[in-house]
């Protein structure tokens, strides 16, 4: 399978509606447990759009609160690597570059920052999805100006609706 159509197909087995549950820490927040719906929708061949929205709640609590709220896209770029970029609720926004690895029946992207805005605080990031079937695993992690190494934040597990 040529990587060109890697990138498609990523596209295509990315599009729909993901729900799932996670767990978020840091050296410097309070541990949580958030939920998550994720919506891709196909916009072109080589563009997909997406909306993540969180619910967290915190470690010692019951209540569910609003939490993170971001949307972007993933785009197929002329060198057939993955490109994307989102905007945040805060206002921070980035764009990442991902290279796509395929075993068997297992695809992974790995993005790394090549950008990052509106939040001095944020050195680099990195997310890693892993998409097997019907279920989508994604990590992140992230240096800050307080921790000087990349470091994980967020794990879930979100299974496709149907």
């Amino acid at each position: 399978m040529d990587h060109q159509t890697t990138s498609i197909q990523v596209l295509d087995l990315l599009e729909g509606t993901w729900k799932g549950q996670g767990r978020g820490y840091f050296p410097t927040v309070t541990s949580f447990d958030f939920r998550e719906t994720l919506v891709c929708t196909r916009r072109d061949e080589k563009t997909l759009a997406y909306e993540q929205r969180s619910q967290k709640r915190y470690d010692g609590q019951t209540e569910w609160l609003e939490s993170h709220w971001e949307s972007g896209f993933i785009s197929i770029l002329d060198n057939d690597d993955l490109q994307l970029v989102n905007i945040q609720i805060g206002g921070r926004s980035e764009i990442l570059i991902g290279t796509i690895e395929t075993r068997e029946d297992l695809m992974r992207i790995h993005f790394v920052s090549k950008a990052l805005n509106n939040d001095p605080r944020m050195v680099s990031s990195a997310r890693t999805f892993e998409l097997e079937g019907d279920t989508l695993r994604y990590e992140m992690e992230m240096q800050t100006t307080k921790v000087n190494e990349s470091t994980p934040h967020l794990k879930i597990i979100l299974q496709r609706a149907k």
